[in-house]
Order: structure tokens, then C-alpha cells, then sequence
């Protein structure tokens, strides 16, 4: 696929009453070739700029449709557009899903309008160069957005109140991560496609130049897309030992898209990489520096590292205090009467004894480092002890409290079908008698069952603790990633697919009698 940019003489006249049919058409997913040709056309004038794109799809409602939170598929299909004709506008488009009421629903019409596209490109590849520069430069602009916080207009404060305060507030990144990563790897998708037969390799190779800009400044002959996300790392190979720790949102990025370059990334915001990544680029064993595009990359210290540590410090102690204790000895034996073979001896006795004991210094040490390497692994994971749980935060209060509404919905749905069970049929399935009559106790049961859950997890501390709740979350996100849910996001929305999935699961694998639970 051919996706360098050129600028053939075209026998085309830039027609914009041809440009709006073609939106109209596209945006109500009506899809022909010479649509797509009306737009390849029409990014190939100059003219065409992102003020004349936003004349003509806003005529036909995109902005009205972002800032009113307009989710019918024609709107998303318009957006889903914009964001390939104006590259900037790509990582607000991201958050406008991210934060609608149903976001799989938005993703799907996204996705739809892709596929159309999409099919009509891989029939003319040589011909279409102009959507897939845009697209690679729409990539460019997201990952500027996820370091950087975004200039604001007059029009911010009002969108920033329609979209829960998630715009232009550090909130939305780990939610722009998430939502960056589901594009780039979505299936059958035009930006998945750009971003893996194209942007990955460009970015490396612009990486590659990056030390030979010397001078800081725009970076010349790139796209403004482009050129603006260079400009932000050229400082690293400046200042070697300069990190800023807002890049660790692309170093995770690129390590989910398997990207090794991801490298670069965690040495820019940590000052050293992960060993996984690290072996991915250097991997030859027992190396602690490594070079990538002229960048020193320094290997994060695992437990052996400090496990030699400990020994070497050990070791030279004992060394050093063993010279002074034998020297003590010799000097204080020549002064109560001189050296004969019972002195000999006992010198060598000393001798293996502090042998022994370098060596019991230096299993103690192996233990001491092991069972300190367990201790922080197990206080990562340890969230039975009362004493290590924190009140939940207000953002997992929001999202404990959606999960919530969504779970009495699903009570009143589930009702007719649990009012339906015996006696006999409760016992089977493992609900207590002195609950029986408790649906909603009941509908809690199989939801943890469904989810894979202890069904010693009490509901109540879900909402009360950080911990409690992240133990759910990800029980929730690991059951939509398992449905093929496009944005898994570990909460279980009133009237969404989640609970339509799990409402439906109930019924068929935990209230169903002949199953026996």
C-alpha cells in the first residue's frame, strides 16, 4: 500500500456542492466509490483546509452534534468523518464516545462507517493517498494530546460541562489511552490498518532523526501533526537525563500495541525500561545499557540485581572485618609467646569458622532479599487486610454508582424469573433459605458467579473501598473483553450491553434449574 504523499496534476475542478452530497451520503451510510473519490479530490487542494471542512460538516450538524451530545448513528458516522478530514479533531472525538451513555453502541456505528471505506480503499490503494495521510497524521495528533494539555477557546467551558468535565482535564487521559488503544487495534478498522502498515514505521524512522535536529524549534518538512509531537521529545536527546513522567501513558500505550519502541517512552518518563521491553531491543543477556536512536537506555534493576548487591556488600564486610580479627589474633598470640603449631591451628580454626560465617551471611542475605521481593509482591496484591483498604475515590464512586443503577435494573428485570424458582431450585443453585425471598441478594449472587468472583466479596464494601471496587472492575472488564466488547472499561452501564449480556447469562447459567447453578 502506497502512502507517501504526493501532489499529481489533477483533472478534477473542486466541486463543494459534489463534497456535500458525499457527506451527506457517507454520514447516512450510503457509501459509493465516487464518494470516496469526491473526498481524495477534494484533500488534494490546498484550499481545503480545516475551516472549509468545518463549514461543510457543520452545516450538515457536526459541531451541534458534539456539544449537544447527539448519539444517533448518522451523528457518529458525521464525526467519525470529521475525525479523518481534520486530523486534530481525532482525540476529542475519542473522549465524545468515551463519554457517551452507550459507548459500544457509538463505537459500532464508528466502526461501521470504517469498514465502508475501508472496502471501497483496498480497491483503489494506488489512487487514494490523501485519506491515509490524514489518517496517520490524525495518530500524530493523539499522542500530542496525551502529553500535553490542549490550548483552550471560549466554546471549551461549555463543551467541558456537556462531557462530565472529561475535555481538556487530566482525567481523560487514561481514558484516551484506553479508547487510542481500541482504535489502533481494532479489527477491519482504517486508523488499525494506517497504524500498522505505515505510522509504526514512521514514527521509528522519525525517531531515528530526532538526534541530528540539534537545534529545538518546529521541526520542518512534517505535518503540523507530525512536526508538533517531534518538537515535544527532541529536549530528551538534548538533555539525556531530562524525564518527564507524562509520557508514561505512550510508554504503556506502545507496550499494549507491542510496539518496542515503547523503550524510548519509559526512558523518557521513568529513566530506565522495563526488563521485557528492554530484552525486546538489547537482548543480550546481563546487559544494563543499551543504545536506541542514539538514546542510552538503561535497564530497570530486578530483584537479581539487588540480590548481588546484598551479596557484594556482604561479602566485602566480611572480608574486610576477617583481616582485622586474624591480624588481631597473630599480634596478640606473638606477645604471650610466639607462633607454634597449636597457634597454627587455631588460626586456621578462626579461619574455616569465619569461612562459616560468610556463608551464613551470605544465605542470610539471599533469604532477607527473597522474602522482601514476596513481601512487596504479596502487599500489591493483599486486600484482606482491613488495615490496607482506602475509601474509595470519587471517580470510582461515580463508576461504582453507575454499575449500581445498572444492577437495579437488572432486579426488576430478573424478578419474573427468580419469582419462577422453587424452593428446591434455589438450594441447587447455592442460594442461602434465609435469603431466598431477597432478589436482589439473589441477582448479587450471580453476578459475582458469572463473573468469576468469591461469593465472599461482600457488595457492600465495593462501593466503600479502592481495592474492593478494583477487584470487581476488573472482574467486570475481563467478562467484556471475553463478549468482544470494543471498549472494555470495567463498569456495567443502566440499559447496556454489559447488562443485557450479563441479564442474559443469568437467566441461562445461573437461574436455570436443569443446570443446577
Amino acid at each position: 500500500m502506497t502512502l507517501s504523499v504526493y501532489m499529481p496534476e489533477s483533472p478534477f475542478d473542486l466541486d463543494k456542492n459534489e463534497i456535500k452530497k458525499a457527506v451527506k451520503a457517507i454520514m447516512n451510510g450510503r457509501i459509493k466509490p465516487e464518494h470516496i473519490n469526491n473526498l481524495e479530490i477534494a484533500l488534494f487542494y490546498p484550499q481545503m483546509d480545516d475551516k472549509s471542512w468545518h463549514q461543510i460538516l457543520d452545516g450538515r450538524g457536526a459541531s451541534k452534534a458534539y456539544q449537544d451530545k447527539i448519539y444517533s448513528e448518522p451523528m457518529v458516522m458525521l464525526l467519525t468523518l470529521k475525525a479523518i478530514l481534520i486530523p486534530k479533531f481525532l482525540p476529542d472525538f475519542l473522549m465524545w464516545m468515551q463519554t457517551a451513555p452507550k459507548p459500544d453502541d457509538c463505537w459500532e456505528s464508528c466502526h461501521k462507517l470504517q469498514a465502508s471505506i475501508l472496502a471501497e480503499y483496498k480497491k483503489n490503494t494506488p489512487s487514494l493517498p490523501f485519506l491515509p495521510r490524514n489518517i496517520n497524521d490524525g495518530i500524530y495528533s493523539l499522542l500530542s494530546r496525551l502529553i500535553t494539555t490542549p490550548k483552550s477557546s471560549p466554546l471549551d467551558s461549555k463543551i467541558q460541562h456537556k462531557l462530565r468535565g472529561l475535555v481538556h482535564d487530566k482525567v481523560d487521559i487514561p481514558q484516551l489511552v484506553k479508547a487510542t488503544q481500541s482504535l489502533l487495534n481494532e479489527k477491519d478498522g482504517l486508523w488499525s490498518l494506517v497504524y500498522r502498515v505505515y505510522f509504526a514505521k514512521d514514527l521509528a524512522d522519525a525517531l531515528s532523526q530526532i538526534p541530528d535536529l540539534c537545534e529545538p524549534g518546529i521541526i520542518t518538512d512534517y505535518s503540523e501533526e507530525k512536526a508538533e509531537f517531534l518538537t515535544h521529545l527532541q529536549p530528551f536527546w538534548k538533555y539525556p537525563r531530562k524525564t518527564d513522567k507524562k509520557y508514561l501513558p505512550l510508554a504503556q500505550l506502545f507496550e499494549e500495541l507491542s510496539f518496542p519502541h515503547a523503550a524510548i517512552f519509559y526512558q523518557i518518563s521513568t529513566g530506565n525500561v522495563p526488563q521485557n521491553i528492554f530484552n525486546q531491543v538489547s537482548p543480550k543477556r546481563g546487559v544494563k545499557k543499551g543504545t536506541l536512536f542514539e538514546m542510552t537506555l538503561i535497564r530497570q534493576k530486578g530483584w537479581g540485581d539487588h540480590l548481588d548487591s546484598a551479596l557484594d556488600a556482604g561479602i566485602d564486610f566480611v572480608r574486610e572485618n576477617l583481616r582485622l580479627i586474624i591480624t588481631g589474633m597473630v599480634i596478640g598470640l606473638l606477645l604471650v609467646g610466639g607462633i607454634g603449631l597449636t597457634t597454627i591451628g587455631i588460626i586456621s580454626l578462626i579461619a574455616n569458622q569465619s569461612n562459616k560465617a560468610l556463608e551464613a551471611i551470605r544465605d542470610e542475605k539471599i533469604a532477607t532479599v527473597t522474602a522482601e521481593s514476596k513481601s512487596q509482591q504479596t502487599s500489591k496484591t493483599d486486600t484482606n487486610n482491613p488495615e490496607t483498604l482506602t475509601d474509595i475515590s470519587d471517580e470510582n464512586k461515580g463508576r461504582f454508582d453507575r454499575t449500581n443503577e445498572a444492577i437495579k435494573a437488572m432486579t426488576t428485570n430478573l424478578t419474573p424469573d427468580i419469582t419462577q424458582l422453587e424452593t428446591e431450585d434455589k438450594n441447587r443453585i447455592g442460594i442461602r433459605e434465609d435469603v431466598h425471598n431477597n432478589k436482589e441478594y439473589i441477582v448479587l449472587f450471580c453476578v459475582r458467579k458469572i463473573l468469576g468472583l468469591d461469593q465472599n466479596l461482600q457488595y457492600g464494601e465495593i462501593g466503600k473501598y479502592n481495592e474492593r471496587w478494583q477487584e470487581f472492575s476488573d472482574a467486570i472488564r475481563k467478562y467484556q473483553e471475553a463478549k468482544g466488547a470494543n471498549t472494555p472499561d470495567g463498569v456495567i452501564d443502566e440499559g447496556g450491553r454489559t447488562q443485557k449480556w450479563l441479564e442474559e447469562d443469568i437467566r441461562n447459567q445461573c437461574l436455570n434449574p436443569p443446570d443446577g447453578g
